[in-house]
């Protein structure tokens, strides 16, 4: 039996991303509480060491939460947390938290840190994290409160309140070179890993 993949998210995003590519596969939503870790984290002082061990223990427990079902499967896990000033920020809970997360980003650089990676039977068989640094324009309150009203809902799902393949761009002055990975799955990467080992052509 030919091995499937997987994709170990819902993301409307990564699904697209991994659809433009041609490669055929699945998605299958991970139950995972991703809060188990995060707690971990939030707690403590933070630095891009911390936060790439942060994505990629969230991204393989997502995986192999599917891996458990799905034994000669290869499953693709992913991640992303953004780390500001030492800290991180989460997708925004609330209008008055995506406000307070704009308002500290205006201005400055942060990062976007991505874990991507795949396994095979539970176990580790792949994995690469992206480093991108963003820096965001000066935003005004009244720029701050239309965006956010603009996205609606959207806000809450997104880290930092922006989607960077929509109006989100216009909130920067430079992004990273990895624009996949800043959209949450390190395609090209993944790409090379999937043909090398014979699972696409």
């Amino acid at each position: 039996m030919k091995t499937k993949i997987i994709l170990a998210s819902k993301s409307k995003i990564r699904i697209n991303l991994l659809k433009n590519t041609g490669v055929p596969f699945t998605s299958i939503g991970s139950n995972y509480d991703e809060s188990i870790i995060q707690t971990e984290y939030k707690k403590v002082k933070q630095n891009i060491q911390t936060i790439s061990t942060m994505v990629y223990r969230l991204a393989l427990e997502k995986a192999k939460n599917i891996s458990k079902d799905h034994q000669e499967d290869i499953v693709i896990g992913c991640d992303q947390v953004l780390l500001f000033d030492d800290k991180i920020f989460l997708k925004p809970k609330s209008i008055k938290e995506s406000i307070s997360q704009l308002k500290q980003l205006s201005g400055n650089i942060h990062n976007l840190v991505t874990g991507t990676l795949c396994i095979k039977n539970e176990r580790e068989v792949w994995h690469y994290i992206s480093v991108q640094e963003m820096k965001m324009r000066k935003l005004s309150d009244e720029y701050i409160g239309n965006y956010i009203k603009s996205m609606n809902d959207k806000v809450f799902s997104v880290l930092g309140g922006y989607e960077i393949e929509n109006i989100g761009i216009n909130l920067f002055e430079k992004i990273g070179k990895d624009l996949f990975s800043i959209q949450g799955i390190s395609i090209l990467e993944l790409l090379v890993f999937l043909r090398s080992e014979g699972y696409i052509e």
